[in-house]
């Protein structure tokens, strides 16, 4: 007994020793990353970026092949090689909104960048709000842009999950990559810390477009596909009564955005029908999110399991 507790013990004491040597090789690099974006020309940097989103395509196959299946499971292409490109176009543009990220808040002339896609309803909505508003996006385009965007508005509050990596994180807010941003540990998060930043009368950032672990999600249809998704903003305007956008930050060239906000939308929940009602504001907002990533594929995260749940239930039904 005592033999394998010591076993275990220097197991964990190796693994951990790898990983604070992994960690400090990530942290490494990310400071080299960011002195190259903060002393290279813009395009030279993007251009580099780019170079970063082509070594993760071809030296990450289990993220590439998890990419061009779900190209192909969402109906985006039936032609394996087009599906191929469109993965490869996506790590590029995750690379570049990295470094788009850190470049666009010292470009002097940064507003005439970003062109406001934006209908009368949506700036009456903001300007009537007396508890912030909702903005619901997802992994599309330069997200980290748009936060910067909503700042014209509001201070912002975004729902993020933290770096794995301590010391990379503690580098990426001490360089304050967004304007007046704060961010809420998505993990850690309770709906009443979403609903006091709404009080504040700010802005809040709602990725929501990953796989929902959590008791809360409910099971909605993305791209014909069952998908697990947080209800979030649908919880939080019938909490609160906040206007809800759909919004994303559209990269149209370089470094120049096209922000687009949605008609400010107000979903009805009743008592009777509470859940089914939730459900489908859920529903709307993805489909809303599902039109613009079919129009442009390549600006998508697409390296993520998105449909677990669908994984799921087809294992349990094949056993």
């Amino acid at each position: 007994m005592l033999e394998e507790l010591i076993e275990k013990s220097e197991a964990s004491s190796a693994w951990g020793k790898k990983t604070r040597i992994l960690e400090s090789v990530e942290y490494f690099f990310a400071r080299i990353g960011v002195w190259l974006v903060e002393h290279t020309p813009a395009r030279i940097a993007c251009f580099l970026a780019k170079r970063v989103g082509d070594i993760a395509y071809f030296f990450m196959p289990c993220r590439r092949r998890i990419a061009v299946g779900n190209i192909l499971k969402a109906g985006i292409t039936d032609n394996p090689r087009k599906a191929r490109r469109i993965a490869h176009a996506s790590a590029q543009s995750i690379a570049l909104t990295v470094t788009e990220s850190f470049i666009f808040p010292r470009l002097k002339n940064a507003d005439s960048r970003v062109e406001f896609d934006m209908p009368q309803s949506a700036k009456d909505a903001i300007d009537a709000s007396k508890c912030g508003f909702i903005c619901y996006s997802g992994h599309f385009g330069n997200w980290e842009i748009g936060a910067q965007a909503l700042a014209k508005f509001r201070p912002v509050t975004g729902i993020a999950r933290p770096m794995n990596n301590e010391r990379v994180q503690e580098l990426m807010d001490r360089k304050k990559m967004r304007a007046d941003f704060e961010t809420i540990d998505k993990h850690s998060s309770r709906p009443m810390d979403m609903v006091r930043a709404l009080k504040r009368n700010r802005a809040l950032a709602i990725l929501s477009d990953q796989h929902a672990n959590g008791d809360g999600a409910v099971v909605i249809d993305v791209f014909g596909r069952p998908a697990k998704t947080y209800p979030t903003p649908a919880v939080l305007q019938q909490l609160t009564g906040a206007p809800i956008f759909f919004s994303y930050a559209l990269r149209t060239g370089f470094m120049r955005f096209r922000i687009h906000f949605s008609e400010p939308l107000f979903y009805k929940v009743s008592k009777e029908n509470k859940a089914a009602d939730i459900q489908a504001a859920t529903q709307d907002l993805s489909k809303r999110l599902e039109e613009i990533i079919r129009q442009y594929p390549e600006q998508y995260l697409w390296a993520h399991r998105r449909w677990k749940y669908a994984e799921k239930l087809a294992s349990s039904h094949a056993n």
